[in-house]
Order: structure tokens, then C-alpha cells, then sequence
């Protein structure tokens, strides 16, 4: 993978849907911590097992004063039943879904979290400040889950 995101660049000016339907823009993370979370596929073990973690922490986020949004290119009908999915008995998941679905794949590959070969994001976070400049970054394999504890650790440092 190349272009990956470096602490201290500034997060791209990209757009995608959320599960909701809402035109939703990097940009307006601005002003609070923010968990930009890069998934390869909706209804998979490992995104489903990190997307649960991040939901059951949504207190957590609260807390903090911490946006999040978990990026991948589903569509949006996809990502809305996902949303059920990952939390039936609720009325919000706690963090928005963005479909990178069309043109595919343009929010990753402008935050260099788009693996060529899979056609899918790879499993990247960014921890943002409040003035959208990367302070953090997770990458790890596809079949591993990344450690959401130590994303909440850093949205504090980020603060």
C-alpha cells in the first residue's frame, strides 16, 4: 500500500453517504477528536467482531467528546441493515457507517487505505485532533483486529 496517512498530514476533503443517507464530509469531524476507521467488508467476522467492540464503547466516545466514523465500500442499503445488525435493540449504533461505494473506493484511496487487489479498504484508523490533522495511525492485516483501546487511549491524547 502506498500514500498511507502520516501523523501530522491533514485528513482529506472526501465524501461518502452514511448508513442514514446523509451527505456526510471528513471536513465535519473538525472540532473534537475524531476515529477515522477503514473496514475491508460489512458482514464479515473480523470488521463485524470491531464494529460490535466500537458500538459497546459508544460511552466511551461520549466521553470523550469523540466523533466516529467506520468507512468501507458497501453500499449504502448494505450499511444500513448492517447497522441493525450490529445493534438491533438500539435506536443508534453511536457512530456513523460511510459508503465509499461510488466512485469506489475514492475515500480510501485518497486517505491511502485502499488495497488495489481486494478492491476494499485495508484495515486502517486514523486518530484525529480537532483540527483534522492525523496524531495516530492503526494498520494491521486483514485477518487481525485492531486494538480499540489503544484508539481510545490516543482520541484522549488527540483532544
Amino acid at each position: 500500500m502506498t500514500g498511507q496517512l502520516r501523523v501530522g498530514d491533514r485528513i482529506p476533503s472526501l465524501r461518502g453517504r452514511t448508513h442514514h443517507g446523509e451527505d456526510l464530509s471528513l471536513e465535519q469531524l473538525a472540532g473534537a477528536p475524531a476515529l477515522v476507521m477503514f473496514y475491508p467488508f460489512a458482514f464479515s467476522r473480523v470488521c463485524g467482531s470491531e464494529l460490535a467492540a466500537l458500538h459497546a464503547a459508544r460511552g466511551d466516545l461520549a466521553e470523550l467528546g469523540a466523533r466516529a466514523v467506520a468507512i468501507s465500500c458497501d453500499a449504502v442499503h448494505a450499511l444500513r441493515a448492517y447497522a441493525e445488525h450490529l445493534a438491533p435493540t438500539e435506536a443508534e449504533l453511536g457512530f456513523d457507517l460511510l459508503s465509499d461505494f461510488w466512485p469506489h473506493g475514492a475515500v480510501a484511496r485518497g486517505c491511502g487505505a485502499f488495497d488495489e487487489a481486494r478492491g476494499a479498504p485495508t484495515r486502517t484508523s486514523y486518530i484525529l485532533d480537532p483540527a483534522l490533522r492525523v496524531r495516530h495511525v492503526q494498520h494491521v492485516p486483514a485477518h487481525q483486529s485492531r486494538d480499540l483501546q489503544e484508539a481510545l487511549v490516543e482520541l484522549g491524547r488527540a483532544a
